[in-house]
């Protein structure tokens, strides 16, 4: 069965309503170095993560130099840490370095530009950029779409024909963001097969503002995806 992630939870009551739903795992954008609505201290992550309940997968989503997302690391202490920066194949590689004995997984964002279709990577063909990744030491891939103004939730599809491909040439588990909704997610589940989907601004009323029935709604849709 497809994981769900519900990201930019910035409450207990998010946790709540997402735990309540069925999500598998939940998100907290911590000192994220570009503004974004759902950006939370090291402190608030930390203690949002605590009162995450046993089962539900906890993740930090940050960026920035590797030094700083370690000390945010060992403050917030999730089970996954997402990489969802400009981070070099060498900085990837360091982090899961010095987290390999802490219980600390990481996942990487490979976030593709909509209008240019490029990988924003060194390499800018995202099956390549994929392979490289996949091959840092990472536990999985995160494939996301961003635009000019915002480097996540941007609330637009990506080119699914290009995350078939990718998920078909890597071996790690791939995890399918950008622009998911209750109206498309199971489509893109049949077409991409991902291990998990990740959704953040298609569960909101406003930025930062979980909704409770498109949260349940979602989470439902991919429950009943059998694959």
């Amino acid at each position: 069965m497809t994981r769900v992630k519900i990201c930019g939870l910035m409450s207990a009551e998010d946790i709540r309503l997402c735990v309540e739903a069925g999500a598998d795992a939940v998100g907290f954008v911590t000192e994220y170095p570009i503004p974004v609505p759902w950006n939370i201290d090291r402190t608030r992550a930390r203690e949002l993560v605590a009162l995450t309940p046993p089962f539900v997968t906890k993740t930090a989503v940050v960026g920035g130099p590797p030094e700083s997302i370690l000390q945010i690391a060992d403050t917030v202490k999730p089970d996954l840490l997402q990489l969802h920066g400009d981070e070099t194949k060498e900085e990837i590689e360091h982090i899961c370095s010095a987290l390999e004995n802490t219980g600390i997984q990481v996942i990487k964002a490979l976030r593709i530009d909509i209008d240019t279709g490029k990988a924003h990577f060194s390499i800018e063909d995202p099956l390549e950029a994929a392979k490289v990744l996949a091959g840092t030491g990472i536990a999985g891939l995160v494939v996301d779409s961003k635009t000019a103004h915002r480097p996540a939730g941007t609330g637009v599809p990506l080119d699914w024909h290009i995350v078939e491909r990718i998920s078909s040439s890597i071996s790690i588990p791939l995890i399918l963001a950008g622009g998911l909704t209750v109206h498309n997610v199971s489509e893109a589940i049949e077409r991409v097969r991902p291990y998990g989907v990740d959704v953040i601004s298609g569960v909101e009323k406003a930025p930062g503002v979980k909704d409770n029935q498109r949260v349940r709604q979602f989470v439902l849709a991919v429950k009943q995806i059998r694959m």
